[in-house]
């Protein structure tokens, strides 16, 4: 007789065959100006394959350089960073910077393979969680622990890996990064700890009032 136990397929996304990563979706920006927010000068920025990346990564180890490396690209309206030798796009300064005026969503996963998900909207953290992790779901209203629990639960494997998230994070961008786009060419520089390069945050012109909602309001009239 045969078993109806069906084994789990081998995940085949990016996300989930790699050591520690973070990546970073912002609205409305292109790719220079969020490498701006991030503190790189985009003119530094050049376009590379994931080996020769992966030379630049390996300097921050045997240099002992306190760096990250940043792979930046644009999909429809949706700009992203991706960092696979640094996790600055999960840290609350960059995100403030990240997210003024308009939205941004950081996946993490850090070396013991713990996941962070983070939700930031008009410089503000408006929803964090580890996923499936019952102990870190945020207070409702929280649309984004909602989403990603529905998708966990059309999953067929106990341990879904990243592909929830993932599927989430695309149905409300409609941006898919996938395994072709990361083994692609893609803008792409060396950014040292000390940094400075970044300007000041642009007018606040969009209020984001959460999951897939967004109010337009003009700037504020200049101080006198």
């Amino acid at each position: 007789m045969q078993s109806d136990h069906t084994e789990p397929r081998p995940s085949t996304s990016w996300a989930d065959h790699e050591i520690m990563w973070c990546l970073t979706f912002t609205h409305n920006l292109d790719p220079s100006e969020l490498l701006t927010r991030y503190g790189a000068r985009p003119e530094e920025a050049r376009l590379l394959d994931p080996q020769e990346a992966y030379g630049l990564g390996q300097r921050i180890g045997d240099e002992g350089l306190a760096a990250t490396v940043l792979r930046v690209g644009a999909i429809g309206d949706w700009s992203f960073c991706l960092e696979q030798w640094g996790w600055l796009g999960s840290t609350t300064a960059l995100l403030t910077r990240l997210s003024q005026g308009t939205e941004t969503l950081s996946l993490q996963q850090d070396a013991r393979g713990q996941q962070r998900f983070r939700f930031w909207r008009d410089g503000h953290l408006a929803e964090r969680f580890e996923p499936g992790m019952l102990s870190t779901r945020p207070e409702p209203p929280r649309p984004w622990w909602d989403a990603v629990e529905l998708r966990r639960s059309e999953a067929a494997e106990d341990f879904p890996g990243w592909d929830p998230v993932l599927r989430a994070v695309s149905e409300h961008t409609e941006a898919t990064l996938s395994n072709e786009m990361v083994n692609s060419r893609l803008l792409t520089v060396l950014l040292p700890e000390n940094s400075q390069g970044y300007g000041p945050p642009p007018p606040r012109t969009m209020k984001s009032l959460g999951y897939g909602l967004r109010l337009t309001q003009t700037d504020p009239p200049p101080a006198a």
